[in-house]
């Protein structure tokens, strides 16, 4: 096997590297889940400083070139600004916000050490986690199909008796979507060996079951969306692609068309009463029926709307947040669910530019890393985070972590698979200073 030339062989541990991988595993694992019982952001702060310190002296010429490089200096801006916001009485400072770019800054300086070692030992036990999750989420849906939309409440003492390390709620089961559309793309493209096929095959099965029992009628659509668009680019070689392409396509002019019959047909299958709702929602949409009075998606409408004309009254800076505390229904200024939407009426264009500067800059630094397959496979996934965050809140830990750490780091390792004669290499340095 070909030797990536990010990851490189073990270079051996010293006293210093063992304490950081587990601070960076600490941190990871929790992030995955944060409606956990550990849901106490001074220990995870405390956790995340330990990692920096032991990261900068074991390696501090990479942690300070990874912490200067342009595009992290623009990610540690939105903290910043949040700050300004704050003494200005704008906004309240949002402490987790503070700690978002440590996802960035832990894939760049982990990438700048080119350790195999570190990459595969944190992928895989962040991604062990993340599946056990998923069949904690079951098993809990199937005890109280609400599970997953009751820890979306923002109330401690709501969720509180919810919440458990191994159930996953609004947040994961949007993250859930980026990674399974991933895993269908690594299939797809990479074609890997028959028993990591097969893993990764299952983990996609549990995805999907998650996403369905949890009765998110945008996640179900996305997922089958983006995985279709994902099975349709298919990577060039000889007869037998040719012969999947003309069948994929000549399925596709019958089932396209009909596709939202599928979703009647689910409707009509299934004796659970929001689950019918659901299906039948997202049937409406691709019939083009439209969206009725008082649904899911009619609701959601109105509510960006109310954000847009908030954003408005106030475009360069926003109303800022702190004004919903002195309302009786925040809903009527700020919808609440779209970020794209929500942050032009919290923090007007300064804000909304800066935050999508920083997700479109990590974006396009880590696209230069893959090869081929990988890019059309990660700019899917980027794409689908784009459509969660304009229709649903969208910018939390378990989102940054699997789209800016988890699933870059999934398509470097599985990348060494690829002959060299089809790889392009990228020159690592030229990405990390």
């Amino acid at each position: 096997m070909e030797q990536s030339i990010y990851l490189r062989e073990n270079q051996g541990y010293s006293f210093l590297r063992v304490p950081r991988e587990f601070c960076a595993a600490f941190v990871l694992l929790w992030g995955i889940n944060p409606e956990s019982f550990l849901y106490n952001w001074v220990l995870y702060a405390g956790v995340v400083v330990l990692w920096a310190g032991f990261a900068m002296m074991s390696e501090w010429k990479k942690f300070w070139q990874a912490v200067f490089h342009p595009t992290m200096l623009l990610s540690f801006c939105w903290p910043v600004l949040m700050a300004i916001y704050a003494f200005a009485g704008h906004a309240e400072f949002p402490f987790h916000h503070l700690l978002m770019p440590i996802f960035y800054l832990m894939f760049w300086y982990y990438i700048s050490l080119e350790n195999r070692f570190a990459a595969k030992l944190l992928t895989f036990l962040t991604v062990a986690y993340y599946l056990l999750i998923n069949i904690g989420t079951v098993f809990a849906l199937r005890q109280n199909p609400d599970v997953s939309r009751l820890l979306a409440n923002g109330n401690p003492e709501l969720t509180a008796p919810l919440a458990s390390p191994l159930t996953g709620g609004y947040q994961h089961i949007y993250s859930l979507t980026m990674f399974t559309v991933a895993l269908v793309g690594i299939i797809w493209y990479y074609r890997p060996k028959l028993f990591e096929t097969i893993g990764w095959g299952m983990a996609v099965l549990l995805g999907l079951l998650v996403i369905v029992m949890s009765n998110y009628s945008f996640a179900i659509l996305f997922v089958f969306a983006f995985s279709l668009l994902v099975l349709c680019r298919l990577p060039k070689s000889g007869g037998v692609t040719t012969a999947i392409l003309l069948f994929a396509f000549l399925a596709a002019l019958i089932v396209v068309p009909n596709l939202y019959r599928i979703f009647y047909f689910i409707a009509e299958s299934t004796d659970n009463l929001k689950l019918q709702l659901r299906f039948m929602e997202v049937g409406n949409l691709l019939s083009g029926t439209g969206i009725t009075q008082g649904s899911d998606a009619g609701t959601r409408i109105t509510l960006y709307t109310t954000s847009l004309k908030t954003w408005l009254t106030a475009p360069l800076f926003g109303v800022g947040d702190l004004v919903l505390k002195t309302m009786e229904n925040p809903r009527e200024l700020v919808g609440g669910h779209s970020i794209v939407c929500d942050y032009l009426a919290y923090y007007g264009l300064v804000g909304s530019v800066l935050f999508h500067g920083i997700l479109i800059g990590n974006f396009a630094r880590i696209e230069k890393l893959l090869y081929r397959r990988g890019r059309f496979l990660y700019l899917a996934v980027f794409v689908l985070y784009y459509a969660q965050i304009t229709v649903n809140a969208g910018y939390n830990e378990p989102l940054i972590e699997i789209l800016f750490l988890v699933i870059p780091n999934l398509l470097i390792l599985t990348g060494e698979h690829i002959p060299a004669k089809q790889k392009k290499q990228p020159v690592c340095s030229r990405y990390i200073r």
